[in-house]
Order: C-alpha cells, then sequence, then structure tokens
C-alpha cells in the first residue's frame, strides 16, 4: 500500500466525516455446509443399494434472537479479515467443521431481514466428501450442531419443496415458489414457511436453485468418491437432476460416458465394488477422467 502523504489523510479524514450522514450496516456470512450422505439398509434390504441423497449442516441458535431455533453457521465479519476468511472462522467455531472450498451463493440485504440492525450476508456454500464433519459439534454461540438430510428434493416448473430428516423422522420442509432464469438456476420469489432464523429458509432453498443450475453430468463428481459404480453415478444424477430419459437407457448412457470423443468417465480396470453383503453381482468401478476435471 502506498504511503499517505498529509494531503491523503486530511482528505480521508473530510471522506470518514461525511460518512456520518449515511447508515451503516453490519456484515456477516452465513454458510450451507453440504455433503453425501447414503440411507442405511435394514436386514430385509439386502438386496437393495443405500439411498443417496445430500445433507445440510445447521446449527441450533444458544441465544436471542431465535433461541433455539435451527439456522445456518455463521456471523458477523471482524474489521481484520475479509469475508471468506470470515465465513470460515464462523464455520470452524460454530461447528468444528473446516471449509477446504467457499463457493459464493449470494448477497442477501433486505433491509428488514435481521430484526436486530440493518445486517447485509454473504453467503457461501462448503461442500464436503462422504463422511467428513462426523465430529462436528455446537460452539461460540451455537448450543447444538446436526446434519440434516434433504430427501427427495422437487424443483422444477418455478416451484420447489426440499424436506429436511434426522433418521425417518421430518424434522422441518421448505416449499414456495422461484422464477426461473437463464444463469444462476432462479430467483427465490418465496418461501411459504420459514422455520429457520432470520432469512435462512430463503437463503436454503436460493443454494439448491444456484447448485442444481451446474451441469448435472459434471456436478455429480462433488458428491462421489474417487471410484464408484455406474448405477451410483446415475443415482447422484436423478437426485440433482431429476427422472431423465438419459440416465433410463443404461447401456446408450455409458457409451455416452466412455466412448465419446472426450469422454466424463474411464473403468477401473480389474476393480468392482465391495457388496457388504448385498445381493447382487459386484459392479465395475469407475472413475471420473483426469484430462475432464474442472
Amino acid at each position: 500500500m502506498a504511503r499517505l502523504t498529509k494531503e491523503d489523510k486530511r482528505k480521508i479524514a473530510e471522506y470518514r466525516a461525511k460518512l456520518d450522514g449515511y447508515a451503516r450496516p453490519s456484515v456477516t456470512a452465513d454458510i450451507v455446509a453440504i455433503r453425501p450422505a447414503y440411507s442405511e439398509l435394514k436386514a430385509e434390504q439386502w438386496r437393495e443399494n443405500p439411498e443417496f441423497s445430500l445433507e445440510v449442516l445447521f446449527i441450533r441458535r444458544g441465544q436471542w434472537p431465535f433461541e433455539g431455533s435451527w439456522a445456518l453457521p455463521g456471523g458477523f465479519i471482524r474489521r481484520e479479515e475479509t469475508v471468506d476468511e470470515g465465513a470460515r472462522r464462523e464455520l470452524r467455531e460454530e461447528t468444528a467443521l473446516v471449509a477446504k472450498r467457499l463457493i459464493p451463493v449470494g448477497v442477501f440485504s433486505k433491509p428488514d431481514r435481521d430484526m436486530r440492525a440493518w445486517i447485509i450476508s454473504n453467503v457461501f456454500v462448503s461442500i464436503h466428501r462422504l463422511g467428513e464433519g462426523t465430529c462436528i459439534k455446537g460452539g461460540d454461540d451455537a448450543a447444538d450442531a446436526k446434519w440434516l438430510r434433504v430427501k427427495q428434493p422437487e424443483v422444477s416448473r418455478g416451484s420447489f419443496r426440499l424436506p429436511f430428516f434426522e433418521g425417518d423422522r421430518q424434522v422441518f420442509s421448505l416449499t414456495g415458489t422461484y422464477r426461473e432464469e437463464d444463469f444462476g438456476g432462479g430467483t427465490v420469489l418465496h418461501v411459504d414457511e420459514n422455520p429457520l432464523a432470520f432469512d435462512h429458509g430463503e437463503i436454503v432453498a436460493q443454494t439448491f436453485l444456484r447448485i442444481l443450475s451446474f451441469e448435472t453430468k459434471k456436478l455429480a463428481f462433488f458428491f462421489l468418491p474417487e471410484k464408484f459404480t455406474l448405477g451410483n453415478y446415475i443415482e447422484v444424477c436423478r437426485y440433482l437432476g431429476g427422472e431423465s430419459p438419459e440416465w433410463s437407457n443404461i447401456p446408450n448412457f455409458r457409451r455416452q460416458l466412455t466412448a465419446t470423443k472426450n469422454p466424463l468417465l474411464e473403468v477401473c480396470e480389474g476393480e468392482y465394488e465391495e457388496l457388504d453383503g448385498r445381493g447382487h453381482a459386484p459392479a465395475k468401478l469407475y472413475r471420473r477422467r483426469i484430462d475432464n476435471h474442472a
């Protein structure tokens, strides 16, 4: 940074004096941490595969306002840190989860979004691998932290439904409408009922619109292990992109993914899935082609 002259300092003082005439918002960061998960199979389901879904990390607020309500991890940005740094710190302090990569979702700035004051939130997605975040715990002003599973999300034709479960018990559901757009998946217009603190229901819905706007066949890799079966891949695609004739014709879909000029997948020669007692023949394992990594 350039050295400040006396004239620079005088002008800065004048400028800051003018700022007293403007309302100043506080700045926060909220984090939508997500990870893949699979259902636990019961004894009578030995012929089936575990069901894929995504989980979102929530905290239970330990103080006013919305004490006892579910919310996203997040908090105020300190003067000495960037918004990105503050987001990582808040996620770590409130849940003990460490973010490897933060993807911006957007800025939420409605003047009445927080009853306490004019507070602008910068929202990020933090994507985690299967099994990460098993040792989360509520910290700082969070009384608890928990992963809740989104089973069979429905996002189509201007409306959405995102049911959140803990085990087999539905904890809450986010439903509402959105405006479809060419870029970013769309904009949430209305959440029918917000069971979360502040405007976090709108934030979660907007985040899913943003995530699901990515190309399904490439987005699926974020939620798969390094090696996976074609069935695993198709199941994740169905979850993210809904039913499609493309997933139904498996031989044709396999050729499309592996035998085209620019294939997305390659076979792990001689490697097969571990069945853990499930009653069908082991399937071949695939991996993403290295030269197709984003």
